[in-house]
């Protein structure tokens, strides 16, 4: 079964590495998105452009370069408030420099309060698991929910 749900894939402006997006490309594709990758080095205008014009079912914001927390932040609160994208905004893969816990928590967190449904740092166990989950949930809902009633 297809679904012809839009996931649109960026990274923030200063990350210019494209591998990241190509692998998280071909995944959402697998699991039934239709992808829009906006590629390395996504300006914010372009991402806030192009959920004006047109709507989405998922927001992934993929970042290997470290400065996910800052810019990410920044991204999120501009598509919550210049756009109608209400649906999910999440971010994922290395969100900043630092490898402790406590950092990562804090970081995750101004990235939720700025706007994003959930954060997937790489540093954190199960955190790639997860996000697959969740998406996966988003498009086969009464799979998932059979799953937990199940347990």
């Amino acid at each position: 079964m297809t679904f012809n749900k839009t996931a649109l894939l960026i990274t923030v402006p200063s990350d210019s590495h494209s591998w990241n997006l190509v692998f998280m490309e071909f995944l959402l594709n697998d699991l039934g998105y239709k992808v829009e990758n906006l590629g390395p080095n996504t300006p914010m205008d372009d991402v806030i452009a192009r959920l004006e014009r047109n709507g989405c079912a998922i927001v992934v914001i993929s970042t290997v370069n470290g400065h996910g927390y800052l810019e990410g932040a920044e991204l999120a609160r501009r598509i919550r408030s210049e756009t109608h994208h209400v649906d999910g905004l999440y971010i994922g893969g290395k969100i900043c420099t630092e490898n402790d816990a406590q950092t990562i928590a804090r970081h995750s967190d101004t990235l939720r309060e700025a706007g994003c449904d959930e954060v997937f740092d790489d540093s954190v166990a199960n955190s790639f698991d997860a996000f697959q989950a969740l998406v996966s949930a988003q498009l086969f809902p009464a799979h998932y929910l059979e799953k937990r009633v199940a347990r």
